[in-house]
């Protein structure tokens, strides 16, 4: 029988009267008590308070700790394993990581993790800003959550950030004759 806080919460509330009730009834008995008797029946009034209160209470403090070792949510298909990319890009394998990635993003379509880790090593390993904006069209148009896509640009936006573009020593144009530090800039 599975019943949420508030059922359980007023269970306790109507039996908490009646416990107390026994309980004040024993403790009246145990403090007259003249002989093993009338004490045996103080100790049976708190039994049965305890019974009364024991039940719902149980279930009100036990019922959240349970579901952190038996939870009443299960997975109907396996989780992505992220551990065989982390290991190939661990290992250089660049281009096996970015398919073993893929093939997560094929069959989880609604986890933006993969993109997200594909974005990152294109950028950060491959520091390939193209192929990191083709990574990040893809999954912003396969994501079908919008704060999924939103994570998704924000990250790709602070990610780029990494990519340290410079260009090529041989692409910059040094003049002929060395420039005096006083001669006018043209």
């Amino acid at each position: 029988m599975d019943l949420d806080f508030k059922t359980v919460a007023a269970i306790l509330f109507r039996r908490v009267f009646p416990a107390a009730a026994f309980f004040a009834i024993g403790t009246g008995i145990l403090l007259a008590a003249g002989d093993p008797a009338q004490m045996l029946f103080g100790f049976a009034c708190f039994l049965l308070a305890a019974i009364l209160v024991a039940g719902p209470l149980a279930r009100l403090l036990a019922e959240p700790t349970g579901s952190l070792f038996w939870p009443k949510r299960f997975y109907d298909k396996p989780q992505p394993m992220y551990g065989i990319p982390q290991s190939r890009r661990a290992k250089g394998q660049l281009e096996e990581a970015l398919a073993e990635y893929e093939k997560i993003a094929a069959a989880h379509p609604d986890e933006v993790r993969p993109w997200l880790e594909m974005i990152d090593l294109a950028v950060h390993d491959l520091k390939d800003a193209r192929r990191a904006n083709a990574i990040f069209q893809t999954g912003i148009a396969r994501l079908k959550k919008p704060a999924d896509q939103d994570a998704l640009a924000q990250v790709y936006a602070e990610v780029l950030t990494r990519l340290d573009v410079r260009p090529h020593r041989d692409a910059i144009a040094i003049p002929a004759t060395p420039r005096s530090p006083d001669a006018p800039l043209r």
